[in-house]
């Protein structure tokens, strides 16, 4: 069982250790299932010490997934494969898929944003720019209702930084605990909180948008379930 995991000590890529699942491990790329609030880049700069174990010649990210974002991260083996992920991921032949858990809305069951992002020239933030933004698309799917709350799925083709957070915001979709796009942070969890420490919750910190399915070309699906505290938020916006 252990084999399926990855380990990382504490202070690695966050404070206290990690047991990261292995989804896929063949020749050439494995995917791991990021925790959130884990920088991509970290994972990359610590897996050296994996290599013997899972035969990485050469480590290598397709695609940077924001930090606060969990779910899927696929790592390339060699080179070889490398080019030819980089290659199929620039052809936008991979597809992203990601839930995300917002507040009520008044939107169309389906909606396509496609405003150009681009960084802003101080801070952390992305900004919506026809100027000096690059191509982007998001296409938005409602899928249940949780309480008063909704779930939605977002999917795109190639990934932009923030580009989920801030094409969401942009089409009035506001995902619980947003504080960066939003003009003032909403989390809903608090009301049904009865714990003194409540700034301490994990849940007014956590920000429930998951990558969950990843279509490589058209021969290959890898799928995340969807974690524990996402499906206990999920819990708590049903009462």
């Amino acid at each position: 069982m252990e084999r399926n995991f990855i380990g990382f000590p504490p202070h690695a890529i966050r404070e206290t250790s990690a047991k990261v699942k292995i989804l896929v491990n063949r020749d050439d790329f494995f995917a791991i299932d990021k925790p959130p609030d884990v920088p991509s880049e970290k994972i990359i700069e610590h897996l050296p010490k994996q290599r013997a174990r899972l035969g990485i010649g050469y480590p290598k990210e397709i695609f940077a997934l924001d930090g606060e974002i969990s779910g899927i991260f696929l790592i390339a083996k060699t080179k070889k494969s490398a080019a030819e992920l980089r290659n199929f991921y620039g052809s936008q032949l991979f597809t992203f898929t990601f839930d995300l858990l917002t507040l009520p809305t008044a939107m169309d069951k389906t909606i396509t944003c496609d405003l150009p992002i681009a960084k802003h020239f101080s801070g952390h933030a992305m900004i919506v720019s026809h100027k000096t933004g690059k191509k982007s698309r998001t296409d938005f799917r409602f899928i249940e209702n949780v309480g008063p709350y909704e779930h939605w799925q977002a999917t795109a083709c190639f990934l932009r930084p923030h580009q989920i957070r801030l094409h969401a915001h942009e089409c009035g979709i506001g995902i619980i605990g947003e504080n960066l796009y939003a003009s003032h942070g909403v989390n809903v969890t608090k009301k049904f909180l009865k714990t003194p420490n409540l700034e301490n919750h994990w849940s007014t910190q956590y920000l429930p948008i998951h990558l969950s399915c990843l279509g490589i070309t058209s021969s290959q699906k890898i799928e995340s379930p969807l974690p524990k505290k996402f499906q206990l938020l999920m819990k708590l916006l049903q009462k």
